[in-house]
């Protein structure tokens, strides 16, 4: 029940979207002093909302991929650990010290 809500917001939302899209077709210029570009204004914010997904998604992988390497090694300073302890239970207990 709740994924056929959120597919219908989901639906709502993209169709707003469309029809607020339509109805704002005037060409905006941007100037980025070495280039200017035209483009209509729903263009425009779909190639900010791309990039911005692209930016969002290898700032996240950088973020993975070291929590992945801290966990590898923490998983390699567990196992000497437990290697260590199990050693040491191995062996008797001396009382001649």
């Amino acid at each position: 029940m709740i994924r056929f809500i959120v597919f219908i917001f989901t639906i709502l939302i993209i169709g707003i979207a469309i029809t607020i899209a339509t109805l704002n077709v005037e060409i905006i210029e941007i100037n980025l002093y070495f280039k200017r570009y035209s483009e209509p204004l729903p263009f425009l914010l779909f190639i900010s909302f791309i990039v911005g997904c692209f930016l969002t998604l290898l700032f996240f992988l950088s973020a993975y991929i070291k929590h992945k390497h801290e966990n590898i090694n923490l998983r390699k300073n567990m196992k000497i650990k437990e290697d260590e302890i199990d050693s040491l239970r191995k062996n008797p207990l001396r009382e001649d010290h």
